[in-house]
């Protein structure tokens, strides 16, 4: 491992620099813990992710994922080299103080070994070469975009019922449900200030009921055409006031009176 390091810190001490190592925000905690670490290493160090584990107290996957920061971040570059004497393919680790500009090194990919005769015990002619192992990334779903369902005459209504009435508001599902049997009343002939005076009566003391069922029960008991239109709708009986009799000739009179306790003109 080679350690690359400002020169003008002197030796003996982790001196490390704000900016990049120790206040560089987009790096995490971990991260930077362990660039301080690997910035303290002398140069030759050999240092991977089972080592490291085990000189600290998280575990391999919280080690892997700080290098794979700081690999991202250019502060530690794995490059693939040839042995010019073996042929044999290594992987050379550097740690930069400096992080390297240059994203690029880091996706070098391996260069395999091409077989050769050489020397008795060096190897067989032919032999096969190192396989070069291809990681595919798993592509990221793309979920459907969900429909915005059309704005109708419907939802508006009970969408401004809601605003007025919080307690009656509704969304999603239950307001194009509701707001399809809005449309067929307004297709009718209904207009939106009759049917807004309907939905909006105030709840019950005790609801047993969703606000969807209570709306939709009250849009089932408005007929299909408003009066006059050529449906007959059955008024609402009025209750008549209360009848209240004259209490003369000691109970036995008997007629209609305005109030109550007060005599007739024949008793008066």
């Amino acid at each position: 491992m080679q350690i690359n390091r400002i020169p003008k810190h002197a030796p003996g001490y982790t001196i490390l620099d704000n900016g990049h190592v120790v206040r560089k925000h987009s790096l995490s905690w971990a991260a930077r813990g362990l660039l301080g670490y690997l910035l303290s290493l002398p140069n030759g160090a050999r240092e991977d992710v089972r080592t490291l584990a085990a000189k600290s107290v998280e575990g391999r996957a919280t080690v892997a994922r700080a290098l794979r920061e700081l690999e991202a971040a250019g502060h530690y570059v794995r490059r693939t080299v040839r042995d010019p004497v073996t042929g044999r393919v290594r992987t050379a680790v550097s740690v930069h103080e400096v992080p390297l500009a240059d994203k690029a090194v880091h996706a070098l990919p391996p260069v395999p070994v091409t077989p050769a005769a050489g020397p008795s015990g060096a190897g067989k002619a032919g032999s096969a070469s190192l396989r070069v192992r291809t990681v595919r990334r798993k592509e990221p779903s793309v979920h459907p975009v969900a429909t915005v369902p059309r704005m109708t005459e419907g939802m508006g209504l009970l969408i401004e019922l809601g605003s007025r009435e919080p307690a009656l508001a509704l969304a999603g599902k239950p307001l194009s449900d509701q707001a399809a049997r809005v449309e067929g009343l307004l297709a009718g002939g209904w207009s939106a200030d009759a049917l807004m005076g309907i939905l909006a009566a105030p709840l019950p003391g005790k609801v047993t009921h969703s606000v969807a069922a209570i709306l939709g029960g009250r849009l089932t008991k408005v007929p299909p055409v408003p009066m006059g239109r050529g449906t007959a709708v059955k008024p609402v009986a009025v209750p008549r006031p209360r009848r209240h009799e004259c209490a003369g000739r000691d109970g036995l009179c008997g007629r209609p009176v305005g109030g109550a306790g007060e005599p007739c003109s024949g008793c008066r």
